[in-house]
């Protein structure tokens, strides 16, 4: 009889774990991570009071230095979360065909100039709506 090989290579249960992918975590984990950063925000401007009963957090500078570490925590999760949107993209980025100097300034200055006429148009419109109404209502 033949023994049959085990598999050459086996993965720990744990590396399997932390290595699968699963469909809701990225958003939960989003979501905790703005959670907990609100949270911290909160208690670092001191919008939020621990109160000195609390165990631990509640004596000295406890709360504020569990906030920072919390802080510290929520911005590395939120970077976990966002990385992988971002990696598809710094490829993408290479392929544009970016503008010369001067057509950029060109560009921009098109855009400035049209802001500028857009706003006074509206400007002169809420003007003479304004105006209008007032002579209606007031007479």
């Amino acid at each position: 009889m033949a023994i049959k090989k085990r598999d050459e290579l086996q993965k720990s249960k744990l590396m399997e774990v932390l290595t699968t992918e699963y469909k809701w975590e990225n958003l939960l984990l989003g979501f905790l991570a703005v959670a907990s950063s609100a949270l911290s925000m909160m208690i670092i401007n001191k919008t939020l009071k621990i109160d000195a009963s609390f165990p631990i957090l509640g004596t000295g500078n406890n709360g504020v230095i569990f906030a920072w570490f919390l802080l510290a925590i929520s911005i590395i999760g939120l970077l976990l979360v966002l990385f992988p949107f971002f990696q598809a993209a710094f490829p993408e980025v290479r392929k544009i065909a970016w503008p010369s100097k001067k057509k950029f300034v060109e560009n921009s200055a098109k855009t400035l100039i049209y802001t500028v006429v857009l706003t006074l148009i509206l400007f002169l419109f809420d003007f003479l709506i304004i105006q209008t109404l007032g002579r209606i209502i007031g007479n």
